[in-house]
């Protein structure tokens, strides 16, 4: 029975995903299953353009919003790992937290000047009119009302204040609804990537610089610059 409703859901992201994404789907999965250095990581990177707003308001309703730069206690209550939430701020990193009082709503990442990806091994050098955005997450019982779009907004005017121009990202081909989610608020492809990874040997395809890479350590993995993606917007 569990086999056969794993089959189902397989049919059905086959019909909305067509047979390429699909298929690297599948061998993803069986990678994966033979090992935790395994897998097939299909990337999408999207540009998003910023706009400032003059005079941004602090909270919205009971919604308070705060940047953070180190870590908090109040990151507690994501569904992450605490070790690997401590990590991120070791990079150049920001995170807008959205707040009910002491509880966490939502929140909002952003990286500046380089991001190292953390399911494969790569490095992304941003422009400095861009940032990078990431896991950007709201508490399943906020997701029905307008938390997100909130949470998106208030990120835009602060970062378009600053004077950053765009944020970039890279969204997994796999997940369809985030493609769709980042498109509907004028999100733009420019650029995809395939990393295979088979234990410590890594081999990336890209359409952007440089290209092609083969990896066996973090000294030899790729490094994608962004910069003509956005210096040609």
């Amino acid at each position: 029975m569990t086999g056969s409703r794993s089959e189902s859901r397989y049919a059905a992201f086959l019909r909305e995903h067509g047979l390429l994404v699909g298929g690297a789907l599948l061998v993803h999965r069986i990678l994966s299953r033979i090992s935790e250095s395994c897998g097939l990581y299909w990337y999408r990177f999207y540009r998003q353009p910023l706009v400032a707003i003059d005079s941004p308001a602090r909270s919205s309703g009971t919604l308070e919003f705060v940047w953070l730069d180190q870590y908090h206690d109040i990151l507690g209550q994501l569904p992450r790992p605490e070790h690997n939430i401590r990590l991120r701020f070791e990079q150049q990193v920001k995170c807008l937290l959205a707040c009910k009082q002491q509880e966490l709503v939502a929140c909002a990442w952003f990286g500046f000047g380089e991001f190292e990806e953390d399911e494969a091994r790569c490095t992304y050098l941003l422009p400095s009119s861009a940032v990078w955005d990431f896991d950007v997450f709201v508490f399943p019982k906020y997701r029905i009302g307008r938390i997100f779009l909130k949470t998106w907004q208030q990120a835009n005017d602060a970062l378009g204040r600053e004077g950053y121009r765009y944020t970039l990202s890279r969204i997994s081909a796999y997940n369809r609804r985030s493609i769709l989610s980042h498109e509907k608020l004028g999100a733009e492809k420019v650029g995809a990537a395939l990393f295979l990874k088979l234990g410590s040997v890594q081999l990336m395809v890209a359409n952007l610089a440089p290209w092609v890479s083969l990896s066996w350590s973090a000294a030899s993995a790729p490094r994608i610059d962004f910069s003509a993606v956005v210096d040609d917007a």
